[in-house]
């Protein structure tokens, strides 16, 4: 027997933003969503645009996977994660062991049809730089989503996540946070104006 499309199934119940106060909690399985939809928008972005020779579905597969080891380690916040080298290197230690436990539930024979995605190890440079930052972007809509509610706890969490992206000095992010970003402050009477 085979665990790992049931394990992946277990995505649904991982919350988001443990440690914050939240009005509508968000699960890893809708965060995914919104990573691979985006990741697919600006590697669209990056080879029209600034002819970036990038490869969509490969960052759109990759984008599935890119939290998949916390459906074994649950979603560590980022102020935690990132606070201290020996809890960050400690974190990353157990996301990679975690990653390959879930690996190792994959039939054999089609490991290396699906681990090359869940590592990412496919994707080049500028590849995975664009699946972090529909990552990041992800993060933002959700801190604006909360900031729109009236929910100050994300204030700085906004401010940090867009700082970071802009610090990316990726074309392709610029244009989305010029062009579609604002989008997401709509209501949908504005959003279905055609």
């Amino acid at each position: 027997m085979y665990n790992f499309n049931a394990l992946v199934s277990r995505i649904k119940y991982i919350p988001r933003w443990s440690l914050m106060r939240q009005s509508r909690q968000e699960y890893l399985a809708e965060h995914t969503t919104e990573v691979m939809q985006i990741a697919h928008t600006l590697a669209a972005i990056a080879k029209e645009n600034f002819g970036e020779n990038v490869d969509e579905k490969n960052i759109v597969i990759c984008g599935l996977y890119h939290d998949i080891s916390e459906i074994l380690t649950g979603d560590m916040p980022t102020p935690v994660k990132y606070n201290d080298e020996t809890l960050k290197k400690a974190y990353k230690d157990m996301e990679s062991k975690a990653t390959d436990k879930m690996i190792e539930t994959i039939p054999v024979q089609l490991q290396s049809h699906i681990a090359p995605y869940i590592k990412a190890n496919i994707l080049s440079e500028r590849e995975n730089l664009i699946l972090k930052a529909a990552d990041k972007l992800s993060a933002l809509i959700k801190c604006m989503e909360e900031l729109q509610c009236g929910n100050s706890e994300f204030k700085l969490a906004y401010q940090s996540t867009k700082q970071a992206l802009e610090s990316m000095n990726l074309p392709e992010v610029k244009y989305f946070m010029e062009n579609m970003l604002p989008s997401y402050s709509l209501c949908l009477d504005e959003l279905a104006k055609i």
